[in-house]
């Protein structure tokens, strides 16, 4: 049985990338979290405190991975570019 609620162990698991790594690309990307964000009707709860867990409605979490893809990966490669192009000026 597949679970309601993925934890960020969870979604460690079923993405293959470090807890850094999403929140840097992802989680708080000022392009994703507005929309993630459960305050502005997303699907995920942001911890406020520490020791508070991230949580995740998993069916909208896969979803959001399946059709943000290509932009999270390409997005990637153009900010690198950007970065590139920033520092040779």
């Amino acid at each position: 049985m597949s679970k309601v609620w993925w934890s960020m162990q969870d979604l460690k698991e079923r993405t293959g990338y470090s807890e850094d790594w999403l929140k840097e690309h992802i989680l708080l990307h000022p392009r994703y979290k507005p929309m993630l964000d459960i305050e502005n009707g997303g699907f995920v709860y942001y911890p406020e405190r520490k020791g508070e867990r991230w949580c995740f409605i998993a069916s909208r979490m896969e979803e959001f991975l399946e059709k943000y893809f290509k932009d999270i990966f390409l997005k990637k490669e153009e900010d690198l570019n950007a970065n590139k192009k920033t520092v040779a000026r």
